[in-house]
């Protein structure tokens, strides 16, 4: 895969993170709301502390289907009728204001 944008050494704290198409060495995300739609991104060396993930798109169909095969969710997928934060979120004003 061909990243147009490449990240190194990046710190995202308290955002709205797409990574589709994009590109992520080393970096760390705390406090983030990390959105897939694609699955088009490479990921090496990353930490992600009091994140949130946002499947959309074929990556949402996607983790349908490994909670069908395995009875259980790999992890908490936000459905769109789910508030997106918990509200003694740090990120929850920020996240609304781009929503």
């Amino acid at each position: 895969m061909d990243c147009k944008t490449r990240y190194k050494n990046t710190r995202f704290s308290n955002q709205k993170v797409e990574l589709d198409g994009k590109s992520f060495d080393r970096c760390e995300f705390e406090n983030c709301m990390i959105v897939v739609e694609t699955g088009d991104t490479e990921i090496s060396g990353c930490r992600f502390k009091n994140c949130r993930l946002m499947l959309r798109g074929n990556a949402y169909t996607i983790g349908k289907i490994i909670h069908v095969f395995s009875g259980k969710g790999p992890m908490k997928v936000v459905d769109f009728q789910e508030p997106l934060f918990e509200e003694d979120s740090p990120v929850k004003d920020e996240m609304k204001k781009e929503l």
